[in-house]
């Protein structure tokens, strides 16, 4: 029997801690976010996490607003996290401790939340009739939102309730023009002008049409 045994010292904590929200998204329309966290470390055996931050406690309670009151938890790359309702920034942080309780410094993350649906307000068209007649078959019309939008759409749609992902969108072949944009940064009204061919193709026969603005916030929502 030997005399003697190895121990090993390890005081050195987990390297380069971090946290990434929604893949380092600017905002997010949902308080569950998806949550990347990691160290260099190549071996995390044993490792613990904690987070805390801008939370719903209800919903994970070992993840809540301060570090005291969050629990030590094991370590994986990814984590669903809620955040604290209200729109707005959101912070969340996380340290790692390795197997010996070696506790890194602590990484952070911030993204805003924004659950608001934009909304629409669309002026009334020049003419309310139009045919496939050459001096008869151009209507305009301007919509603009409140707030700024990244990506705007105008189609015929079957309902007034109809949303972004229905109906039928309308095309540029024969003179329509700005009834589609991803641009990004719009904040000023837009005209739209629609031809009576376009609308033809878009929904066929005379009567009646519904023709519905749609538009993006920042946050990835469509208006309704």
């Amino acid at each position: 029997m030997a005399n003697y045994i190895n121990i090993i010292l390890d005081t050195t904590a987990p390297s380069n801690p971090y946290i990434n929200i929604n893949g380092g998204a600017t905002y997010s329309n949902s308080q569950l976010v998806s949550v990347s966290l990691g160290t260099t470390d190549i071996d995390t055996t044993g490792y613990q996490m904690k987070i805390w931050g801008n939370v719903d406690g209800v919903y994970d309670t070992n993840i809540q607003t301060t570090e005291g009151a969050s629990q030590w938890i094991s370590f994986t790359d990814s984590k669903q996290v809620k955040l604290a309702s209200g729109d707005g920034n959101k912070q969340l942080s996380v340290k790692i401790r390795d197997d010996v309780y070696n506790e890194s410094s602590i990484a952070t993350d911030n993204i805003s939340l924004n659950t608001a649906i934009p909304t629409v307000n669309v002026g009334a068209p020049d003419v309310f009739k139009v045919s496939k007649k050459a001096g008869k078959n151009i209507l305009s019309f301007t919509f603009s939102s409140p707030e700024q939008f990244e990506e705007y759409k105008v189609k015929i749609v079957t309902s007034t309730g109809a949303v972004e992902s229905s109906g039928v969108a309308l095309a540029t072949a024969n003179g329509s023009s700005n009834v589609a944009g991803s641009a990004g940064g719009y904040n000023a009204p837009i005209t739209v002008t629609i031809s009576g061919q376009d609308l033809e193709l878009a929904s066929s026969g005379d009567g009646s049409k519904i023709v519905k603005v749609f538009v993006k916030n920042s946050a990835g929502t469509w208006s309704v």
